[in-house]
Parts: C-alpha cells; sequence; structure tokens
C-alpha cells in the first residue's frame, strides 16, 4: 500500500481493462490532490461531451468574442455541474483557489479564471471539465493494488497535443505498456 510520503498529485491516473465501472472506462485521470487523510481528487482527461463552452459561459452571464475554444470535458461522474479549468499558466503565482499540477499546469474552480481564460488573446491552453472523480481516504489505493489503475508520470504534451481519442493508449505507451496486450478481464466499453 501506498504509504504517507508518497503522494501521487499531478500523475495520471490509466485505467485497466479489468476497471468495471464504466464512468472510467479506458480513463486517463490528472490527479490534482492525493493524501492518507483527504483521499484524492482528479480530472478525467480524455472524455469530451456534447456541451459548447459558449454556451456555459452565457449561462454564467458572460459575453464571448468570436474565436474558437477548446471542447469541454466530463472531468468526472462527481457533481456534473461544477466546474474546473485546467490551464497553463504564465508568470503568475499560483492563487489560493488554485491547484498547481506542475510548474505551468494549474486547476482552478473558479469561474473568473475561465472568463480572463476565454478572453485573453494568445496561446494560452486550457479546458474547462465538468464534474471531477474523488476517492474516499485508502479508496484509490485499495483500486491501484486490484489493479484498476497502472500510474504514470504527467506529461503535458498527453493533455494538450495528444488527440482525445488517442490520450489512454498514449498514457499507456508513455510508461512502456502496448495497450494492444492487455487482456479485458469482463469489462465492456460503456453503450
Amino acid at each position: 500500500m501506498i504509504g504517507t510520503t508518497q503522494s501521487l498529485a499531478g500523475h495520471l491516473l490509466i485505467a485497466m481493462p479489468n476497471l468495471a465501472d464504466p464512468n472510467f472506462w479506458q480513463a486517463v485521470v490528472l490527479l490534482g490532490v492525493h493524501s492518507d487523510d483527504e483521499g484524492a481528487f482528479g480530472l478525467i482527461i480524455n472524455r469530451t461531451l456534447d456541451v459548447d463552452l459558449r454556451e456555459v459561459l452565457l449561462e454564467l452571464g458572460e459575453e464571448t468574442a468570436p474565436g474558437d475554444f477548446p471542447e469541454v470535458f466530463g472531468g468526472g461522474p462527481v457533481q456534473p455541474s461544477n466546474g474546473f479549468v485546467l490551464f497553463e499558466r504564465g508568470q503568475n503565482q499560483v492563487a489560493d483557489d488554485e491547484i498547481a499540477i506542475a510548474e505551468s499546469i494549474v486547476i482552478s474552480g473558479s469561474t473568473e479564471t475561465l472568463t480572463r481564460l476565454t478572453q485573453e488573446v494568445g496561446n494560452t491552453r486550457y479546458f474547462l471539465l465538468l464534474g471531477y472523480a474523488g476517492w474516499h481516504p485508502g479508496q484509490l489505493e485499495r483500486e491501484i493494488e486490484e489493479n484498476s489503475w497502472v500510474i504514470a508520470p504527467f506529461d503535458t504534451s498527453i493533455i494538450f497535443e495528444v488527440p482525445v481519442e488517442e490520450r489512454w493508449a498514449a498514457a499507456l505507451k508513455s510508461i512502456g505498456i502496448d495497450p494492444g496486450t492487455l487482456v479485458d478481464a469482463g469489462s465492456t466499453e460503456p453503450s
């Protein structure tokens, strides 16, 4: 079992074929928080939703500028009405309501952050994720021991450069696992 000194925050969780929960079939989860006391919090980074970001902004009372907006993701099955922004930060410090994942990647639950990112002109890459994945203390560790998940180091390119439908395979390949060699132990693709 993972001890108190080894947090998985900032790592990727990759669902294995034997994970029976359809919410996590071939999911790649970016862990933002992981501790013995708090459990774990993460965002699924390879599930797009049929939601237009412009509509979300209009519901928030924000004007939208012309241009392309990124896809909206289903961050997980818990509280799907709550949104989180995963983005590359610039030179700024991390605010109190943000979780630093890596030197340049941050998660925020702030609508102000979302609004700012949609209005900025530049190359800031970001996604809105609705909902999150959560585990009670000890739950994720048990699931890892049961081989429901494998862990990979964080890789910005998987999030921002690999097409969504290829992220699960790319995350596995990043740790030397060929997805074609995995045996499905009975779980099926959700319908």
